[in-house]
């Protein structure tokens, strides 16, 4: 490594750069004679130019030598501000995440005839699509993504590559889901994500899930701290199923524990007393509208650092050798042969 910012991708190639001293202690230009040398008159330009073409000479090298090692700019991080947010998207995973929205009537009918998974598409299908489209409007935002079902796996880490984000984001749409849903886990993950990340602006978790989870209190406490101390606004999108009763309607309370559990999950989050807000989910179209709201809602400035690529400079030094050698075939042309 040359200091912080370059490399050399062929480092042992730099023992030839000693070469480059060579035009500085032999000139190699063609001598002429002159029956007197004592009674020329001094030239300083030409000893001047003499000095110019032995430096030429010597870049000439140092240039050919530098791009054949191979030289390139190190990866260099650099602080930017922008208008967003640090967002996590948590998506549920599970197996109920492939079933249709409820109030699709081509989806209805693919439900209640129990159609072959991939003849129609999914919630979880549906909103990673519609999450695809909500992440490239924000190019400023610095993106997470987790999934759960038994467990939570991280796919993607902050970032705001749009490329990969995008990819990160469809990818799970070409499988089935799992049985369990462990919504404890999932939260609690993704909130401890945030651990030892400076905060620079709006921190976002964007649930997306259908719900049919519990949280003991023990779970709740925890998930209460990590928002809190954190400082991160909740959002959650609740894409309801064929039949589900919802988050709102009215059911008797041994009924919600055992047909509507997602009521109960609201219920903790409404009463946490922390930023957070639910979006019942029943169709594509409500849960383009959600997302529109949140896009609203979150534009405040943030501050993130971004990561330069490495660069290869080789073809910028062969070039400077090229311009050097033409300089030095211009002055050889014109040089003389005769003197008389």
């Amino acid at each position: 490594m040359f200091g912080l910012m370059f490399g050399f991708s062929h480092p042992l190639v730099l023992l030839l750069l000693p070469l480059a001293i060579l035009p500085l202690v032999y000139h190699g230009q063609k001598t002429v004679s002159y029956s007197s040398l004592s009674i020329l008159p001094e030239d300083p330009l030409s000893d001047l130019a003499n000095i110019g073409l032995r430096v030429l000479a010597s870049l000439v090298i140092m240039s050919l030598v530098l791009g054949i090692a191979g030289i390139f700019q190190s990866e260099q991080p650099v602080d930017r501000i922008g208008q967003g947010a640090q967002t996590i998207i948590l998506i549920d995973s599970s197996g109920s995440m492939d079933k249709p929205f409820y109030s699709s009537k081509k989806n209805k009918t693919a439900a209640e005839s129990v159609a072959k998974f991939g003849t129609y598409e999914s919630k979880g299908q549906m909103a990673r699509r519609v999450l695809g489209d909500y992440a490239a409007q924000r190019k400023q935002d610095m993106f997470a993504l987790y999934v759960f079902s038994g467990n939570p796996i991280k796919i993607l880490p902050f970032t705001e590559k749009q490329a990969v984000i995008q990819a990160a984001i469809s990818a799970g749409s070409l499988e089935k889901g799992l049985a369990s849903t462990d919504l404890a886990a999932g939260l609690t993950r993704s909130l401890e994500f945030f651990e030892d990340k400076e905060f620079t602006g709006s921190r976002i978790l964007m649930l997306v899930s259908d719900g049919a989870a519990k949280l003991s209190m023990v779970a709740q406490e925890q998930i209460k701290f990590l928002l809190q101390k954190h400082r991160v606004t909740l959002y959650w999108f609740y894409l309801r199923g064929y039949n589900g009763p919802g988050l709102f309607d009215e059911l008797d309370s041994d009924m919600i524990e055992m047909t509507a559990p997602e009521q109960m999950v609201h219920k903790f989050f409404s009463e946490t007393g922390l930023p957070y807000r639910a979006y019942p989910v029943e169709n594509p179209d409500a849960l383009n509208n959600a997302i529109g709201e949140v896009n609203k809602l979150q534009n405040l400035p943030i501050r993130y650092q971004d990561i330069i690529p490495k660069r290869d400079l080789s073809s910028w030094f062969y070039g400077i050798a090229l311009v050097l050698l033409l300089l030095l075939l211009a002055t050889k042309l014109s040089e003389i042969q005769v003197w008389r």
